[in-house]
């Protein structure tokens, strides 16, 4: 009796220690597995389009639960990014960051295993109109994205363990990127840190969202131009 009595002791003081991140780790890593296994089922609709909205369903599977969660918790929504944070400063760390990734966005569009892979949305290789309209999609997309990887779980972690959080915050981001190209799986790494780095200068994950689908992006229409 003595040993259980130890292990529920030691098992308890383990998991009441910081139960708000225990609760983010929980949903965040449940959320992103349970995307992979389950889909926005869109009936009606042509297969290229059925992908773009699965792909948003996705995003939806990261976002809502991770916002529910941060009601229960009580944690203020602003503590999770959700603030335009420092424009002035954050502006600059974009458009710097973006244009550094200029040339390596050019070279990966010609390499053939982006070139199976990009355009993202089989629609955008439809025309233009299409092309826009799938790349609102990942507009929303990459905003629930980046809610998850720097508003819930960087500054979720960030309120309670300081900059110790971004080394938490590059693992799931890492791990979303193992279906995509070799190159740029690594370079994901990378992209983490330079993501954390800004959101947590500018106190905000929009400018994540907005570097994020930049690059995506001009990914996109270098892919549908150079096809």
């Amino acid at each position: 009796m003595s040993y259980f009595r130890t292990l529920w002791d030691d098992t308890r003081r383990v998991l009441s220690g910081y139960t708000d991140l225990l609760v983010i780790s929980l949903v965040a890593s449940l959320t992103i597995t349970a995307s992979y296994y389950h889909y926005l089922r869109v009936p009606g609709v042509s297969p290229d389009m059925r992908g773009a909205l699965e792909i948003l369903g996705r995003g939806l599977f990261f976002a809502v639960p991770a916002f529910i969660s941060a009601l229960i918790l009580k944690i203020p929504l602003k503590e999770l990014g959700f603030s335009w944070g420092e424009p002035k400063k954050w502006l600059r760390d974009v458009l710097l960051l973006y244009f550094i990734m200029l040339p390596l966005i050019w070279f990966a569009s010609r390499q053939p295993d982006f070139k199976l892979t990009y355009p993202y949305f089989r629609l955008a290789r439809q025309g233009w109109p299409m092309l826009i309209l799938a790349e609102a999609i990942q507009l929303v997309f990459m905003f629930c994205w980046e809610f998850m990887s720097r508003g819930y779980i960087l500054f979720g972690f960030y309120r309670k363990i300081g900059y110790a959080a971004v080394a938490v915050s590059v693992m799931p981001f890492v791990l979303l990127h193992i279906n995509k190209p070799e190159l740029e799986a690594y370079g994901s790494a990378i992209a983490a840190l330079a993501l954390a780095v800004v959101a947590i200068r500018s106190k905000s994950f929009y400018p994540a969202v907005i570097l994020h689908f930049a690059v995506a992006a001009t990914l996109d229409v270098l892919s549908v131009i150079h096809i």
